[in-house]
This record gives structure tokens, C-alpha cells and sequence, in this order.
């Protein structure tokens, strides 16, 4: 759990710059290397703690990229306030936060942002810390300042964010695990598609990428009219005989 939080996304920004974020930041760009071919749509956005190498952003399969950042050092596309995407609702094909949720000081709120700007079966890729993880537990116990990782707030774990997702018609896809030091490592696990006996050790992974798409929504077909129901077509309602009423009448 990280103990030290920050009030500046600048020191966030400045941390994947140090040389010892060097490691991470080559391991993360490989996992969303991959990831972004499955993007598929007109727009793609991606929300970077750090910037993001065009190579690695043209691999999207999306007609165009931008990037969102905190800082005009980094020479962003856009820039945000960390609590509201500056984009239209239903405007994003596939939309890429890297760190973005450690860069807010409510994580929850920004997932809803995402949930906002994502259009009909909309994809999204959540690359975040594990804040049950032993990285995490010695980014807390470290008192170097600039050395230690300090966030805006706690990052949620991936069970809960895929919770928070699923409230919002969001469906979780896949979940990769990744990290130095995550057991026997080298290279990222993905949860429920290799050996059960890693499963029991991936709390430990410092981080993890979730790839979620909006869940598909049935609508009427333009034009469409439902039927009217009348008084005798309402179900659970028998029709009287009009002949058994003559009858009574007459008697």
C-alpha cells in the first residue's frame, strides 16, 4: 500500500524519468506495443503518466492518435486537469490510460470520465500499480523523496477496478501481470491463460494491465413500433363471451 501520496501530477511525471524507472517504462512499452494492434475504431487516445513513443502509439489500429498529458514539457496533443478529459461524450474508439489513475486525486471518478468519452463497444486499456504488491510495500517504506514512488492517490487493485468497470456496462477482456521481480519474470502473465501455479503469486507482480471493452447494448431499429396492447390483447386478462352476457340479460 503506498504511504506517501503526492498533491502535484509533476512528480509523478518526474519519477518515470529517473534512470531506475528506465526498466519499467521499456517493460510496460513492450505489453502496450502488443495491446495496441487489438485497438480497432477512428480515435484513439492515449492518457500518459509518461510520454509515449510514437512508434509504439502508431501500432494502434485506429485511424488517428493523440495523447493527453500534465505538462507542456512533454509537448502533448492535449492537456488535462487530471479530473476532466477534455473530450466529447462518445468521441473515443480506444482510449489508453498509462498511470493515468496514479495521476488523480479520485481514481473512481476518472474511470467514469473513460466510461463518458467511450463510444458503443468502445475499448479501453488500464495500465496500473498493484498497490498490494511487495514493490509497492518498499515505495512506502522508503524516506527518499525523490526516489520513492508518491501517487495522488491509492491505485485500486484489479479486481476492483474491473468492478468499477463492470458497473459502468464494461467488460473486462483480458489481464496482464508484469513487473520486476514478479516470479521467475522476464516477460508479462496474463491471468487464467498460463501455468495455475503462478496464479497464487500474482498479488505480488508491481503492476498489471487490464484490456476492457463497453459491453454491446440492443436497441430498437429506427422506426420500429412496438405493439399496442388493447384491452383484450393484455396478457393474463381472459376474454368474457359476449354470449354468456345475452344470456344473463335475457334471463
Amino acid at each position: 500500500m503506498f504511504r506517501f501520496l503526492s498533491d502535484n501530477p509533476e512528480s509523478v511525471r518526474r519519477w518515470f524519468e529517473q534512470p531506475g524507472a528506465a526498466n519499467l517504462r521499456a517493460q510496460e512499452s513492450r505489453l502496450i506495443g502488443q495491446l495496441m494492434s487489438g485497438l480497432s475504431g477512428y480515435r484513439c487516445v492515449a492518457l500518459t503518466g509518461w510520454p509515449l513513443s510514437e512508434s509504439v502509439l502508431d501500432r494502434a489500429g485506429t485511424l488517428r492518435r493523440w495523447q493527453l498529458g500534465v505538462s507542456t514539457d512533454d509537448r502533448p496533443d492535449i492537456c488535462w486537469d487530471g479530473r476532466h478529459l477534455p473530450l466529447a461524450t462518445g468521441s473515443v474508439d480506444a482510449l489508453v490510460l498509462l498511470h493515468g489513475l496514479e495521476m488523480t486525486g479520485e481514481p473512481h471518478a476518472l474511470v467514469r470520465e473513460c466510461a463518458r468519452v467511450l463510444s458503443d463497444r468502445g475499448q479501453i486499456v488500464v495500465c496500473c500499480f498493484n498497490p498490494l504488491s511487495w514493490w509497492a510495500t518498499c515505495q512506502s517504506l522508503s524516506w527518499r523523496h525523490g526516489a520513492r514512488f508518491s501517487p495522488l492517490s491509492t491505485p485500486p487493485r484489479a479486481a476492483r477496478l474491473a468492478d468499477w468497470l463492470r458497473v459502468l456496462d464494461i467488460e473486462t477482456l483480458e489481464c496482464w501481470r508484469h513487473g520486476s521481480g514478479f516470479p521467475l519474470f522476464g516477460r508479462p502473465w496474463q491471468d487464467g491463460a498460463d501455468r495455475p501455479w503462478l496464479a497464487a503469486l500474482a498479488w505480488s507482480a508491481p503492476g498489471y494491465v487490464l484490456v476492457a471493452r463497453r459491453a454491446a447494448r440492443c436497441r430498437p431499429q429506427s422506426g420500429h413500433r412496438q405493439p399496442r396492447l388493447t384491452k383484450q390483447s393484455r396478457p393474463g386478462l381472459a376474454q368474457a363471451s359476449r354470449r354468456g352476457y345475452h344470456a344473463r340479460d335475457e334471463k
